[in-house]
């Protein structure tokens, strides 16, 4: 039984190898149009890739620590959801160059691609915007808007821009005896070369060669025009959407956020792993918001609101030293000049602005102990006027406080203190109310007769008093004056 089982296996086993050589060396079918258009349609189905995400971030404001963290953070939530790119809608006048640095530093170095988009219709994207426009992988912006003016401003010396058609015009003879001076000036150690510059001007000359190169950079390694960039840090050229386009500075322009997707989808962005192509078509928008933290250092970081804050913490305070006892003022005034200082730490300064202001305030206080019928007040006026447009001039920085709210922060002052004063000067005028003087002028019935001594009550107590006149018992009188050893002198009163 065993035996037959073996020889039926072995039959079994020779047959199937037979039939195997006869389908291996059976010729091949041609493939037909049918079939290599069955493997086109599967080859296309392998590389379409389903539309992704992309993160926007909303920046409407200032450039300032927030607004690098709320970047940073952006960037972090686009990678962690492998999104295909992060967009930042721009809409800023400029703010700290610090923070600026920090932005460009990491969109050129972000594992993300990145969309700058100046949108919507209307806005701009203003000195430290011109930065983070161009560093960004993809540049974009909306119908009527505009990007330019990089140049660092200052409001004292030393802020103006340089005369592009004097530089142009100089005489070679004259640049190079003024290149000798200069080495003379350099071997007997004059440091502004003879010319005259201040601290500040050198300082500010500084600051502009420094913002010149470091956008030049920006440019060349995005393959923009570096000419322009250089041009909108030197002398503030500012342009429209239509000639950025034109010449190079930005990428497109999309009306809005669904048609930029549309128009950026399938281009091949450079991240610093290498070349990748990006596929936005239809993908899901997911806007990142600021987190409260964010929102409140960012509230902090504008000098308007910050010059507030002091403003208001000092009339806080001014109020609860006029009148003490009334708590709210002072507490509230306190927490106000503390946030005010926070902004101090997040916003560079200056101390000029900073000795002002106080001064001011220290006038402000002068005028109660002395009588100078508003003079104090009025140099204490000017002081915080000129204080508040100097605290945030510096090279560093090209936000201000606004023109509209140092007149308004300096007419509140001014109102509050005519009040203080008109008070005051009518309370001098006003008649005693208290001790003996506040005697003076009061009415009461004599309850004896009074000529040269008698008994008269007055103010609810009995007063020995004397008159000129006879005046007898029940008569009305009149203190006028007040004599020593607890004596009143009166008069009758007719009628």
């Amino acid at each position: 039984m065993i035996r037959k089982i073996s020889i039926t296996l072995i039959l079994l086993g020779l047959l199937g190898f037979f039939l195997g050589r006869a389908s291996a060396d059976k010729p091949k079918e041609p493939k037909t149009q049918e079939n290599a258009a069955n493997e086109s349609d599967a080859a296309l189905d392998r590389s379409y890739k389903e539309p992704g995400e992309v993160v926007v971030i909303e920046i409407n404001g200032t450039i300032n620590p927030a607004t690098l963290d709320y970047i940073r953070t952006g960037l972090e939530t686009a990678e962690n959801e492998s999104a295909e790119a992060l967009i930042i809608q721009l809409d800023t006048p400029g703010g700290l160059l610090t923070s600026t640095k920090e932005i460009v530093k990491l969109l050129l170095n972000s594992p993300v691609p990145v969309v700058a988009y100046v949108a919507p219709k209307g806005a701009s994207a203003t000195s430290a915007g011109v930065f983070i426009t161009l560093s960004a992988n993809i540049a974009a912006m909306a119908p009527g808007t505009s990007i330019g003016a990089a140049h660092p401003v200052s409001i004292g010396p030393g802020g103006t821009e340089p005369d592009k058609k004097e530089k142009n015009n100089k005489d070679p003879l004259e640049e190079l005896t003024k290149g000798n001076k200069q080495a003379r000036d350099s071997e007997t150690g004059d440091e502004t070369g003879g010319s005259g510059k201040s601290d500040r001007d050198i300082m500010g000359e500084k600051v502009e060669n420094y913002a010149s190169s470091f956008i030049e950079s920006i440019a060349e390694e995005r393959g923009r025009n570096v000419e322009w960039a250089i041009e909108a840090v030197r002398h503030s050229s500012s342009i429209t959407s239509t000639e950025a386009l034109k010449i190079h500075v930005i990428d497109l322009i999309a009306p809005n956020i669904p048609a930029l997707l549309e128009e950026i989808d399938g281009r091949a962005v450079k991240l610093p792993e290498g070349e990748k192509i990006i596929h936005t078509a239809g993908a899901s928008i997911t806007t990142h918001e600021m987190s409260a933290k964010q929102k409140m250092i960012n509230i902090l970081s504008t000098p308007d609101i910050a010059f507030l804050l002091v403003s208001l913490g000092s009339l806080g305070l001014l109020l609860e030293f006029y009148n003490p006892g009334l708590i709210f003022p002072g507490v509230a005034g306190a927490v106000c000049l503390l946030l005010g200082f926070v902004s101090f730490q997040i916003l560079p300064f200056n101390y000029a602005g900073i000795v002002l202001l106080f001064i001011g305030i220290g006038l402000f206080v002068a005028e109660v102990y002395v009588t100078s019928y508003g003079l104090i007040t009025l140099g204490g006026l000017i002081s915080f006027a000129l204080g508040a447009l100097l605290l945030f001039d510096t090279p560093e920085s090209d936000v201000r406080v606004g023109f509209d709210v140092v007149i308004a922060s300096t007419l509140a002052f001014g109102l509050f203190f005519a009040y203080v004063i008109f008070y005051l000067i009518k309370a001098q005028k006003l008649q005693p109310k208290l001790g003996h003087e506040g005697l003076i002028g009061e009415q009461g019935k004599a309850v004896s007769d009074v000529s040269e001594h008698g008994k008269v009550f007055v103010h609810g107590e009995y007063w020995n008093a004397e008159s000129d006149e006879l005046i007898k018992k029940g008569e009305r009188i009149e203190v006028t004056e007040y004599m020593t050893g607890f004596r009143l002198k009166v008069k009758k009163i007719d009628g």
